[in-house]
């Protein structure tokens, strides 16, 4: 059995036809939107999924399946459906009971860093285990949720796995799965964050050489994909136009030099289908054949109701970088200073967004963006300059 974290595929037409939008290159999960890779699911429709329960021999769970489910459903779902504006909803079905393992729990060598014969070796099991289900191709995602009191299960082993062929379990046909390994309580938002894999999208932190030091510098809080204890991880306006939960309506393309003026809604509110021509989510700047600058307004609503700071969010996106190496960087409006110590993943980043009279300048892209005052919607008038 071959199993990948990494998958390349045909797309299904054009996303994004228009100039602001980049192409989506042959990387791990790119950012480019001219194309889906149909390898996914594009949660532009309901999806179904089903959480099983795996046990070992030499552990007892203390949990019943019921009572772990609870710690991420209905959480998940009511992420997603605040991310989507309610087009998009995640349920899972949650099968009741604990199916043995043949091996004990340390026998796979459950690690972050797995041994790919050693998670072949599980998935392996899994299928046998799962020989009595004939239904499991029927679900767009299964997670596979490991005893998470088992001695030789390791909570920060939790991780999408693509298969380069489809696996049989069951009688049905599975492309991907979610191995989770989480403690109790897991991690906060960790599931929305993995499914989001399952979605093609990538991951936002910088992973330091040989693990150690610090993994939140490219994106800090902002967005689910950067970290899943982030104060405000709402997607990326950038993440919701690739999936299909805003489009071109939602986004003034900045394409010649000169002086634009824009007015943004806070990315996080509820969509006005009644104004949907003026309803502004982000503002783009195509810098590059393979890069662009891009600005959304980030309040205490939604997803980012605890975020540490609001205003206008600045943030360079690379369709041609793949996930953990950096797709997407925040600019930080504040530079010398910080916000939210001791919450903050990241505190240099809390404060980024630039507030009501405040500018910056992005040098290398010859873009200034100056944020005037904030609107009766809750949101900022914004003034790029392109030179």
């Amino acid at each position: 059995m071959t199993v990948t974290s990494m998958m390349r595929g045909p797309g299904e037409g054009p996303l994004v036809d228009e100039p602001c939008g980049l192409p989506r290159h042959p990387v791990h999960h790119s950012l480019g939107l001219d194309t889906w890779n149909a390898q996914y699911p594009r949660p532009d429709r309901d999806l179904s999924a089903v959480m099983l329960f795996l046990a070992f021999p030499d552990a007892e769970p203390r949990s019943a399946p019921q009572d772990i489910a609870a710690d991420y459903f209905p959480a998940t779902t009511e992420f997603f459906l605040r991310a989507s504006y309610g087009t998009f909803r995640l349920d899972a079905d949650i099968d009741d009971r604990w199916l043995t393992m043949p091996q004990e729990s340390g026998a796979y060598a459950i690690q972050r860093d797995w041994e790919p014969d050693r998670r072949a070796a599980y998935l392996r099991d899994v299928t046998t285990v799962l020989e009595h289900r004939s239904d499991l191709g029927d679900y767009d995602i299964v997670y596979l949720v490991a005893d998470p009191d088992a001695p030789g299960v390791d909570s920060d082993a939790t991780k999408v796995v693509n298969f380069e062929r489809p696996l049989t379990m069951g009688g049905g046909e599975v492309r991907r799965v979610v191995t989770l390994f989480e403690a109790r309580p897991p991690d906060r938002n960790v599931l929305a964050h993995e499914t989001g894999h399952v979605f093609d999208l990538p991951d936002l932190y910088n992973r330091p050489e040989g693990g150690r030091g610090d993994w939140d510098t490219h994106v800090g809080d902002w967005d689910v994909m950067g970290s899943q204890f982030g104060l405000a991880p709402e997607p990326f306006g950038w993440h919701k136009w690739k999936l299909g939960w805003l489009d071109s309506a939602h986004v003034d393309c900045v394409r010649d030099a000169g002086v634009s003026l824009h007015t943004l809604r806070p990315l996080a509110a509820p969509l006005d289908p009644a104004d949907a021509g003026a309803d502004t989510r982000m503002v783009v700047v195509r810098t590059s054949s393979d890069e662009a600058l891009v600005l959304e307004a980030r309040a205490r609503v939604g997803n980012d109701v605890h975020a540490c700071t609001e205003g206008v969010l600045l943030y360079r996106v690379r369709g041609d970088v793949a996930s953990a190496q950096g797709p997407v960087e925040v600019l930080d409006g504040h530079p010398d200073t910080g916000a939210c110590h001791g919450r903050s993943v990241q505190p240099e980043l809390a404060d980024a967004p630039l507030a009501a009279g405040e500018a910056y300048y992005a040098a290398e892209d010859g873009v200034r963006v100056e944020v005037g005052d904030r609107t009766a919607a809750g949101g900022w008038q914004v003034k790029v300059v392109r030179e």
